[in-house]
């Protein structure tokens, strides 16, 4: 049985689209260029909001706003469309994606400016080359003129132009939905904290968690559960009881 995609009242949400068994997913920059008209067409069409996207060899991560509704929709014309210039294209055929797309959703300014920061930086983590000389990410819309990119909601979000490139620049151990429960498990109580659960939550003390409502504590034990983090030592470590977290 497949699990329910957990919603948030912001209607903004990280995407990563993969490609199947890793696969690449792009041979060469008429095929970046094509998925990049089609998520433009796409989101418009819908309503949809982009503020950030990185388009890497075997995946593309993408941020969204206005995607309650409509977010599988926008993924299915796009998954779509590609997969059927792509294998037109190539001569080929059968999935080019893997499964069901990821998602999370960003419900508080300081976990935006994270993941926003994090797709933009893809490149690098991934160590291919500094994220701002990486033609394939949206970082380009910092300097341009807005097309559909959405920038000037994220300039409000980092209140102004300067603080988000500021923002940019700084030393980071940023992370994300595709940080893997490995790597996760080999983090101490004082990292898990630091380095996921904070900026998870959108946070500088611990215990402000005890600030939100119910039902962002139980979407946000939800994601951390599926990241690989034990039960106990979830409780250990936010204070949620051990009951609450275990009927998540």
């Amino acid at each position: 049985m497949r699990k329910r995609r957990l919603r948030c009242e912001s209607g903004i949400y990280h995407i990563i689209l993969r490609g199947n068994n890793q696969q690449n997913i792009f041979d060469d920059d008429e095929d970046k260029y094509f998925f990049l008209s089609r998520l433009e067409k796409y989101s418009t069409s819908l309503n949809i909001d982009i503020y950030a996207y990185c388009l890497m060899g075997n995946h593309v991560h993408i941020l969204i706003g206005k995607g309650n509704d409509l977010m599988s929709l926008l993924v299915k014309k796009l998954a779509c469309s590609y997969v059927y210039y792509f294998n037109h294209k190539y001569d080929r055929t059968g999935h080019l994606f893997q499964g069901r797309y990821k998602s999370e959703p960003v419900d508080s300014d300081e976990y935006f400016k994270t993941v926003y920061r994090y797709i933009l930086q893809n490149p690098e983590k991934a160590g291919i080359c500094q994220w701002f000389k990486y033609p394939w990410n949206s970082k380009y819309i910092i300097k341009h003129k807005e097309n559909f990119i959405k920038i000037s909601y994220v300039y409000e979000i980092f209140d102004g132009k300067k603080n988000l490139i500021n923002f940019l620049f700084e030393n980071n151990d940023d992370l994300c939905m595709e940080y893997n429960s490995v790597g996760l498990t080999k983090l101490k109580d004082d990292e898990l904290i630091t380095v996921f659960i904070k900026r998870l939550f959108g946070i500088t003390n611990i215990f402000e968690i005890n600030n939100f409502s119910s039902n962002i504590i139980q979407d946000r034990i939800k994601l951390l559960k599926l990241s690989g983090i034990k039960s106990d030592q979830l409780a250990r470590l936010t204070g949620i009881s051990k009951k609450l977290i275990n009927n998540v």
